[in-house]
């Protein structure tokens, strides 16, 4: 039952940062470009049996510019299509294992 008032209590709080923002005007929305760029890595390694792998990506979605930093554009009427680059790449090395025996450092219990 507490955690219930406390949800209720904190419900005028939600929507009142939610209507705290003003509406874009309709330049600015015609003004809006989207975008995004991600990295992402991987790695994994083992002493037992010797074991490595790495794995890496990215990639990046960006409004494509002029030297001036203007976004090159084509309108054909009432209709402007902006020019958009897309870039990503993979990388992987291979896995090593071997198949010499390993030897138990004591660290454990038997």
């Amino acid at each position: 039952m507490n955690k219930f008032v406390l949800g209720l209590a904190a419900l005028p709080l939600l929507a009142g940062a939610a209507s705290a923002a003003e509406p874009l005007s309709e330049k600015q929305m015609d003004a809006v470009t989207a975008g995004f760029s991600a990295f992402a890595t991987a790695d994994a390694q083992a002493l037992g049996k010797i074991v490595a792998t790495l794995s890496a990506t990215v990639a990046a979605v960006d409004v494509v510019t002029t030297s001036t930093g203007a976004p090159v554009t084509a309108t054909f009427g009432e209709t402007t299509l902006t020019l958009i680059k897309s870039i990503s790449g993979s990388q992987s090395a291979s896995s090593a294992s071997n198949t010499l025996p390993t030897i138990p450092l004591g660290l454990s219990n038997p």
